[in-house]
């Protein structure tokens, strides 16, 4: 008798779990949004008693988990062109998405730096870290700005490509490289690197942030958070953390 208790009591257990993981929003996100999405996180969690779950990194990666069948919540992209293909895979729920917050995309030199050469001398003459173009949004957005500025061609191939931008901000930051093209807000959080020029906000494609519900992320909980990213505290959050305004609003 006590081992057909113990078995009942097993079984219930395992049928309760997925109606406790469904009480945490599971969100998916870049990267580069880590500590600005820890502090949202931290304030929803204090105004609404519910439990927010983050996963980082790059949007590509984070993609094909959820194309795999990873079970999230809300979905946040680094552009616009993984959050369509997500929509082309059925993988985002029928409100669309909406754009989060923006960016600015800098030329980033190690603090002690004191002679900087020009920005095109710099990147075709010395070793730089940029994300992959091919894959990662700020990778792409670099790749953009540089054939803006005719350099693209000489400059590859002093690149050293990483699979995101915080990948991207560490080299430069242990001196791997001489510089890297990040976003500034990952330039502004990394204390040993400083900025040394702002792309031209014309000379690529407009960086802005995405974010959905998943066709998973269909609870009361899930549309909680989704909306609280709309919320004016967490668009202060944003600011503070260097995050402009998106070009965009909805779709």
């Amino acid at each position: 008798m006590r081992q057909i208790l113990l078995l009942f009591s097993l079984l219930a257990s395992l049928l309760s779990m997925p109606a406790l993981a469904r009480d945490k929003v599971v969100v998916f996100a870049p990267s580069s949004m880590q500590e600005v999405l820890d502090d949202v996180g931290r304030v929803f969690e204090a105004q609404t008693k519910q439990k927010v779950i983050f996963s980082y990194a790059g949007t590509q990666q984070l993609a094909r988990q959820l194309e795999a069948g990873a079970p999230a919540d809300v979905f946040i992209t680094a552009d616009r062109v993984w959050m369509d293909w997500l929509i082309e895979q059925d993988l985002i729920g029928s409100g669309g998405a909406f754009a989060l917050a923006g960016n600015r995309l800098v030329l980033a030199v190690h603090k002690e730096v004191e002679n900087w050469a020009s920005p095109d001398k710099l990147l075709t003459e010395d070793r730089f870290a940029m994300a992959e173009p091919e894959a990662v949004p700020s990778g792409r957005y670099a790749k953009q700005a540089l054939e803006k500025r005719g350099v693209w061609e000489k400059a590859k191939h002093r690149a050293v490509f990483g699979d995101n931008v915080r990948i991207t901000v560490r080299r430069l930051a242990r001196g791997e490289v001489s510089a890297a093209i990040v976003y500034a807000t990952d330039a502004a959080i990394e204390p040993e690197v400083k900025t040394l020029f702002v792309f031209e906000q014309n000379s690529h494609q407009p960086i802005d942030y995405w974010a959905a519900l998943t066709v998973h992320g269909q609870t009361p909980q899930a549309r909680s958070f989704y909306e609280f990213l709309k919320n004016p505290t967490t668009e202060a959050l944003f600011a503070r953390a260097g995050f402009t305004a998106p070009s965009q609003v909805e779709n």
